[in-house]
């Protein structure tokens, strides 16, 4: 792997992801699961090595990236104070153009697929996005093992990992994953007779 290149790739990603947000900018939770889904559904080539982890699929790289596209001045993150917490509104900065013009050829290859998970995830809140990315995420460890999983017992094992979200949002967001066709070794339950 040329790590020069891939950096180069990673950086404009997500000063991309940044500057096309649909709502002007977007959270650290939701640059992370743009990359997950845009690595895992769309198959773009970026070269993180996401595991599950408290809020979904992770990879610490993401971040590191981000700070590196903050220190160059290619996004700029602030804090928004919440009633309920705090979170980070991320945007392009005065000189993401140039690292959107260093990674211009990747961006090209991959520019559907950017505007694809803007449009089907941009939007998400965190909580959205962390159980989508982890239905995702369980759908291809079932995968990985040689599974296929009916809906319900994905719910079940996702709510092990997620008890803080309730079956029926679980099972609302896999049939909308599902009938989107972002699972592939999970499906609807079978009828008995």
């Amino acid at each position: 792997m040329d790590w020069n290149k891939t950096q180069t790739e990673r950086l404009a990603m997500i000063t991309d992801l940044c500057a096309q947000a649909p709502n002007g900018s977007l959270g650290r939770t939701a640059v992370v699961k743009l990359c997950y889904f845009l690595q895992v559904l769309k198959g773009v080539p970026l070269g993180y090595h996401f595991t599950l982890y408290s809020y979904g699929p992770f990879d610490s790289d993401v971040l590191s990236d981000l700070g590196t596209a903050e220190s160059l001045e290619a996004v700029r993150s602030t804090v928004e104070y919440y009633p309920s917490g705090y979170g980070y509104k991320i945007e392009k900065s005065r000189l993401g153009d140039a690292v959107l013009a260093e990674g211009a050829a990747f961006l090209k290859e991959h520019g559907k697929a950017i505007q694809w998970v803007l449009s089907e995830f941009g939007t998400l809140n965190s909580a959205t996005l962390e159980l989508q990315s982890t239905i995702v995420f369980v759908d291809r460890e079932a995968c990985r093992r040689n599974e296929t999983l009916e809906l319900p017992a994905l719910a079940r094992w996702v709510r092990e990992v997620k008890p803080h979200f309730s079956e029926p949002t679980i099972m609302e967001n896999a049939q909308l994953l599902y009938n989107r066709g972002h699972l592939i070794c999970s499906k609807p339950a079978t009828a008995t007779v």
